[in-house]
């Protein structure tokens, strides 16, 4: 299940990530990540890369829309 754009928002929040620190570590800009977060046109292969390096730091994604954070 690929995230969605408010669960990519709502994971960088509460693992207390900056726009500017999740595009470092993803190698991508953050203009790209912001057009993630804003549900823009994005390719699915950055999708799933900032969804990995998410769920590396503890991100869990739920069927409900909801995300978790696992210590």
């Amino acid at each position: 299940m690929l995230m969605t754009a408010s669960q990519c928002r709502m994971a960088r929040a509460a693992l207390g990530l900056t726009l500017r620190e999740l595009a470092a570590v993803a190698g991508i800009s953050v203009n790209t990540l912001s057009r993630l977060e804003s549900d823009g046109n994005v390719t699915s292969r950055t999708l799933v890369k900032v969804q990995g390096i998410l769920a590396e730091k503890g991100a869990v994604f739920r069927r409900d829309g909801s995300v978790g954070v696992v210590n």
